[in-house]
């Protein structure tokens, strides 16, 4: 019965082809329930459908690198604390950011150097790098024809991410380092040459600095931009503020900045910062920080701009802006 249908089919003559009327209708009205029933929840929770993309994200941040904390340097590898901080700042600057210092190693795991670095440097963002297992064990084979035995050379490579302004912590990491070859450099290799990089340790680290590196752009990537004021001045009933953010920041033409008086400066430690209700302090009660209002920019410059302010409030040297 089967063959007699197919033979019957083969039979009938071609015609042109018959469509379904409205099944394209049909078929556009399925994908666009499906759509709905995707999207509908994200926008009703107030969730964002996608990721903005890195193209929206303008902002160039101020960044502060420590150099590596090294309990016990290796000593087959020579500058190796001032070598990986170098490297992980290349990575930031290629991404647009800006390493504005390289400060030596720190052993303070509190905020203490973030916000000192905010208030030295007037960059916001603090990362703190430490490092440890990065040396050999084994010993060399006493017969010249029998192999070395050194055990696999990895180690940890740590960082921390602290905002200086706000006086907060990010993000901490904690990244293992690939085992490779444990056979000591001899002589001892400097890390300042690009040929260490190409090692078989080397290149394992490197690979952990750019795990760093991605993880730390993909905290501070879009965050707002955050800048003081270096003078303010009256004219004609409203206040110019003099800022020390420009064109090299990201800051654009048509942003809208938010005046910010700062919390209770921390005197023990020098600074002027954004303080935390909950930061412990010795000089007496904490201050919230306090919103001032908007100010719009009325001249861009390269590395400092001019904003107008048209509030009530006092602005003084020292006040925060923040791009919103």
């Amino acid at each position: 019965m089967i063959r007699s249908i197919r033979r019957q089919s083969q039979r009938q003559p071609k015609g042109p082809a018959v469509q379904c009327p409205g099944r394209a209708a049909r078929m556009r009205q399925y994908w666009r329930r499906l759509l709905s029933a995707i999207l509908l929840p994200a926008c009703l929770t107030g969730a964002p459908v996608a990721m903005a993309s890195d193209e929206s994200c303008t902002a160039n941040h101020r960044i502060v690198v420590s150099h590596a904390l090294i309990a016990q340097d290796p000593a087959d590898v020579i500058g190796l604390s001032q070598g990986i901080a170098e490297r992980l700042s290349r990575r930031l600057e290629a991404a647009g950011h800006r390493v504005v210092k390289q400060i030596r190693p720190t052993r303070s795991v509190g905020l203490e150097p973030a916000m000192d670095a905010f208030s030295r440097h007037a960059a916001p963002w603090f990362v703190r790098l430490s490092a440890d297992d990065l040396g050999t064990e084994g010993t060399p084979s006493a017969i010249v024809l029998l192999p070395d035995r050194y055990a696999p050379r990895a180690g940890r490579l740590s960082a921390t991410l602290d905002n200086g302004a706000r006086a907060t912590r990010l993000n901490d990491w904690q990244l293992r380092i690939a085992p490779a070859s444990g056979t000591p450099y001899s002589p001892p290799a400097r890390v300042a040459a690009e040929r260490f990089w190409e090692t078989e340790w080397g290149a394992s680290l490197d690979q952990g600095i750019d795990r760093l590196a991605d993880a730390i752009l993909g905290e501070i990537g879009c965050q707002p931009l955050i800048g003081r004021v270096i003078s303010s001045e009256q004219r004609d009933g409203q206040t110019d503020l003099r800022i020390d953010l420009g064109r090299r920041d990201g800051l654009a033409s048509d942003d809208a900045l938010l005046v910010i008086r700062p919390g209770r400066p921390v005197e023990s430690l020098g600074v002027n910062l954004l303080t935390r209700p909950d930061l412990e302090t010795s000089v007496g009660p904490v201050r919230e920080p306090r919103s001032l209002g908007q100010a719009r920019v009325v001249y861009l410059g390269e590395n400092d701009s001019t904003l107008r302010y048209s509030g009530d409030h006092a602005v003084d040297q020292g006040d925060l802006v923040q791009v919103r």
